[in-house]
C-alpha cells in the first residue's frame, strides 16, 4: 500500500532554482534500478557502493551529489532513473515489510517547483512505488540469501 500523506496538485523539477538538491549521493537502488543503468554501458564499479550497515546499494557521490548529475545539473541518466528518482517531489519517509508492504511518501520540502508544471500523475507515482517496494523485497531476499556478490552477479 502506498500513502501520500500530503498532497501536491502541480510540479516540475526547477533544479536550476535549488541547485538540484535532490540529486543527492547515496540514492537508494534496486536491482532493477542497476540493470537499467548497466544496460547504458557502465560497470556496477563505476556508480555502485553498498551500505553494510542498512544492507542496500546506493549511487556514489560526486562532490556531494548524484554520480548521474551532468555539468549543468542535469540528469544524465533520465530516461532510465532510479525508482526513488520517478518518486519526485515525494521522498519515501517510511517503508514496512509486514503482511501487506507498506510505503509512506511526502512532498520534498521547499521545492521550488511545487505548485507549478504539469499535474502530477499519482497513478505513476503508485506504479513507481510499488515497483519499489516489490524489487526492495526482492533485493532484501536475494541479499539474505546469495549475499552482495551473488546479487551482483545475478545481475
Amino acid at each position: 500500500m502506498i500513502r501520500i500523506l500530503e498532497n501536491i496538485e502541480r510540479w516540475v523539477c526547477d533544479y536550476e532554482k535549488c541547485g538540484a538538491k535532490c540529486c543527492a549521493e547515496g540514492i537508494q537502488l534496486t536491482a532493477a534500478d542497476i540493470k537499467r543503468i548497466m544496460a547504458l554501458g557502465y560497470s556496477h564499479n563505476d556508480f555502485l557502493e553498498f551500505d553494510e550497515a542498512n544492507q542496500v546499494f546506493r549511487i556514489v557521490g560526486k562532490k556531494g551529489k548524484c554520480f548521474f548529475l551532468g555539468d549543468k545539473l542535469e540528469c544524465t541518466i533520465r530516461g532510465n532513473a532510479p525508482f526513488v528518482c520517478r518518486l519526485l517531489p515525494f521522498k519515501i519517509v517510511e517503508v514496512s515489510y509486514s503482511d501487506e508492504p507498506i510505503m509512506s511518501l511526502e512532498p520534498v520540502v521547499d521545492c521550488p517547483g511545487e505548485g507549478h508544471g504539469g499535474l502530477i500523475d499519482k497513478k505513476q507515482i503508485e506504479a513507481d512505488a510499488t515497483c519499489f517496494l516489490r524489487e526492495n523485497q526482492r533485493l532484501i531476499r536475494d541479499l539474505k540469501n546469495k549475499g552482495k556478490k551473488g546479487v551482483l552477479d545475478g545481475i
